[in-house]
């Protein structure tokens, strides 16, 4: 292992020999901290602009014994190439310096670029780390140990906000007993000081509040296997990823096949996947993700939220505020309502719709839909909500759907042949002025680029009423993908269609034919298209708040939130893909 770190060493030397030739600034040696007649130092690659820019901390490997900052000096330069200010340090070797002095050191180092760092355009609020080997090891640290200035003996803080680690070990306490492998670096062997390997074990400290980890390690790596090192029997990056997933941590795994430890830190994939890892938490993003929810009068939204009245609503059977409570599900309505009962407003979902009395806009909440007031919902609710949380920038949903509507006429699209139809226009107009209006509609959104992120159609009865429309439903829709998608420009264009499941499995031929063909369009449509089954959503009348309204699935609240929940789930699905 120490002559493999050697090499290390050496490459470390010819990366910083070769460095000269890439256009960066940087400063060399400056002291950070200085401790047992030691001045430890560093190395800051400052990229080009004002800043202020993100800052990592880069930590060089080494068996904790070998290694200086000049190591991962590709590291650092390509971080700064990318919009971070680098910062590549030293810190106390073993097997002078036990552990956790080397811990401690890159705590310091994260405190000193808190302090000092805005000298070189860092933010002090934005401080990520990234390392390779033993640094991998010291970063997790980091991430798993951080503290906030609050909890900081030093008033400073050591909390980082996200970690790229290589190669990295993440648990010492199942080193074998007696192997003296790691003896130099925690001062005996595991059965003579178990609380020094526990110590400085970063899988020992998970918890919820621990930052962001992206983990990367060669399948075939000898030194730090990926799960477990056979003879020493310390742990690899696996068993602290599985820890902070079950922790409820944003993490992520790279293992590439086939390659050892020297090759994984020369690899380029991992690298630029560590990258965009911190640049999704270090880098606040400016762009708007907007969904297009466009259909008929079940996109507008018919779910009753609170009529309870006994002759006009069935007594409240099926409406949202009841079957929060009675449903065997209750626990998947928690999210939508506060500590006091009230209804949650989202601050980071946004709804725009205009319907024929009023333009409605604010943040997701109940009364989205095309009454007045606030007692129904739609689609839109619980869609928002998951889209809501499965992105980091804020979401924009714009609505543009009227009642009694068919594809075959009144959103007929241009290429389907004939004259376009009043309500296609109609909607392409609505989502265009909804951006053009942007900034006055969502004054705090304004400076925001809008990133469209997908199209939802839900749609279909008054299309089952004419032999024409009903036969050619399938072509229609096909044709009204293929054109939005050429009208925004985005060919690949996620899109989502909801079945046409009112009343459930059980359906006449009309209701049927045009499931089918929602179904075959959407597999005709190519893999950025998904079609979401509905029937199973369908509740009966008796249940329900508007018992002769079938078309409206009854006004049943329950279906409603269940069909935006899986609209967003496959939103979601497209998204990942």
């Amino acid at each position: 292992m120490n002559r493999f770190f050697s090499v290390l060493l050496l490459l470390g030397l010819c990366v910083g020999v070769i460095a000269d030739e890439y256009k960066y600034e940087r400063t060399k040696n400056i002291v950070y901290k200085e401790i047992d007649g030691e001045s430890l130092k560093l190395d800051v690659y400052i990229p080009e602009g004002e800043g202020p820019f993100p800052a990592v901390v880069v930590v060089h490997g080494g068996a904790w014994r070998f290694g200086s900052k000049g190591q991962l000096a590709m590291y650092a330069r390509d971080l700064a190439k990318r919009g971070y200010v680098s910062f590549a340090i030293n810190y106390r070797l073993a097997p002078k310096h036990k552990s956790p002095a080397q811990t401690e050191d890159c705590r310091d180092a994260v405190r000193w670029v808190r302090q000092n760092g805005q000298k070189y355009k860092a933010d002090p609020k934005r401080i990520g780390a990234m390392g390779y080997s033993a640094g991998g090891h010291l970063v997790s640290m980091l991430a798993t140990t951080g503290l906030s200035k609050a909890d900081d003996p030093k008033g400073v803080g050591t909390k980082i906000v996200a970690a790229v680690a290589g190669g990295a070990p993440t648990d010492f306490s199942t080193v074998r007993e007696n192997s003296r492998s790691l003896a130099y670096w925690f001062g005996g062997k595991r059965s003579e000081k178990p609380e020094a390997y526990a110590a400085d074990s970063p899988n020992a400290f998970v918890d919820k509040n621990d930052s962001p980890i992206f983990f990367y390690n060669g399948s075939i790596d000898a030194l730090v296997h990926p799960k477990k090192h056979p003879a020493v029997g310390f742990l690899g990056p696996t068993a602290l990823h599985e820890s902070l997933k079950t922790a409820g941590v944003d993490t992520a795994l790279y293992i590439a096949r086939g390659a050892g430890h020297l090759a994984m830190m020369l690899n380029k994939k991992a690298q630029k996947a560590g990258y965009a890892f911190l640049d999704k938490h270090l880098k606040p993003s400016n762009s708007l993700r907007v969904f297009w929810l466009a259909g008929q009068s079940n996109m507008q939204g018919q779910g009753v939220i609170d009529f309870d009245h006994p002759k006009h609503y069935n007594g409240g059977k099926g409406i949202l505020k009841n079957v929060m409570k009675t449903s065997k599900h209750a626990d998947r309505y928690r999210h939508i309502i506060d500590a006091n009962g009230d209804w949650i407003v989202r601050d980071d979902v946004f709804v725009r719709y205009q319907t024929k009395e009023e333009l409605k806009t604010g943040g997701l909440s109940i009364g989205f839909t095309g009454y007045g007031g606030k007692h129904h919902i739609g689609p839109e609710f619980q869609l928002g909500h998951l889209v809501g949380d499965a992105y980091d920038e804020p979401v924009l949903l714009i609505k543009t759907a009227w009642g009694g509507k068919s594809i075959h006429k009144d959103f007929r699209p241009p290429s389907a042949g004939g004259t376009t139809g009043e309500f296609y226009t109609k909607m392409l107009t609505e989502y265009r002025e909804a951006l053009a209006k942007l900034g006055d509609e969502f004054p705090h959104l304004a400076k925001r680029k809008p990133v469209l992120g997908g199209f939802v159609w839900f749609q279909g009865w008054n299309d089952m009423f004419n032999n024409d429309a009903r036969n050619n439903y399938q072509t229609n829709l096909e044709h009204l993908i293929n054109d939005i998608r050429k009208e925004v420009g985005q060919p690949e264009l996620p899109v989502v269609i909801g079945e046409l499941g009112n009343e459930g499995p059980k359906a006449g031929k009309s209701m049927l034919a045009i499931r089918a063909a929602q179904k075959a369009a959407a597999e005709a449509l190519g893999p950025n298209t998904a079609f979401v089954p509905t029937t199973q959503f369908a509740r009966p009348a008796k249940k329900s708040p508007n018992v002769t309204h079938g078309h409206h699935w009854y006004g049943n609240a329950e279906s409603y939130f269940l069909i935006g929940d899986a609209l967003g789930q496959a939103l979601i699905k497209l998204k990942n893909k």
